[in-house]
């Protein structure tokens, strides 16, 4: 299966575990990024208001991948403005599969990936599973094991 994992990363911790799940299941990687990078009391209130900021051009037509992972931080429960942009440009999406890889450092995750799955399955995709990454596997090299098992569901 032909993967895509698109990850907004503000402190490096989400694309270090993005990198590890693109070895696992030889996907290709982009990283969506923010035009203008903002306080992160201003990220945190437009996360919270489910805004979209304007993106640098990344890969948001899907048309060659069968599978999309939509890999982000949670900030106040839901994710970037940046990834919400990005969820919005996606081209070609209809019958291709999707998942969410989400990090965080306290609770929320349920919001952010309902997010995620929602906005997917909108445009006709079929979501497959989650994988939330909590401070606690951060901390603790816990997150190996997990993307290693959640990367089971993407070989075939």
């Amino acid at each position: 299966m032909k993967t895509l994992i698109a990850c907004y990363s503000y402190s490096g911790r989400t694309f270090t575990v993005s990198q590890k799940l693109q070895k696992h299941i030889n996907a290709d990687l982009v990283r969506i990024e923010p035009v203008k990078d903002r306080w992160y009391m201003i990220k945190a209130v437009h996360a919270y208001l489910e805004k979209k900021w304007p993106i640098k051009p990344c890969t948001t037509d899907i048309n060659d991948y069968d599978c999309l992972i939509v890999s982000c931080p949670i900030w106040a429960s839901r994710t970037p403005p940046g990834v919400n942009q990005y969820m919005e440009e996606l081209k070609n999406t209809s019958g291709k599969k999707c998942a969410a890889l989400v990090t965080m450092g306290g609770n929320g995750s349920q919001i952010a990936t309902t997010q995620i799955r929602n906005t997917l399955e909108d445009k006709g995709m079929e979501f497959v599973d989650k994988l939330v990454i909590g401070k606690t596997a951060q901390e603790s090299g816990g997150w190996e094991a997990m993307t290693q098992e959640f990367a089971g569901k993407f070989i075939e």
